[in-house]
């Protein structure tokens, strides 16, 4: 999806991909167990989000709960 975006560097290529959202959520969930998601956005910059209440628009990926 983005990978199409000319002027990418690599590093915005890695933080945008959807292993890195899976990383970051693990990351907290593992320090706060509470329900996290992944979400896709809208935006090509910032295409998957890590959040606890995601917006009517994002569509929900992953749903980490205890």
């Amino acid at each position: 999806m983005f990978a199409h975006l000319p002027g990418l560097s690599p590093k915005r290529l890695l933080l945008c991909s959807r292993e890195n959202a899976n990383r970051v959520a693990s990351r907290l969930f593992d320090e706060r167990p509470e329900p996290l998601r992944i979400v896709r956005t809208a935006n090509p910059l910032q295409p998957f989000r890590v959040c606890t209440c995601p917006s009517a628009t994002d569509l929900v990926e992953v749903e980490m709960v205890l």
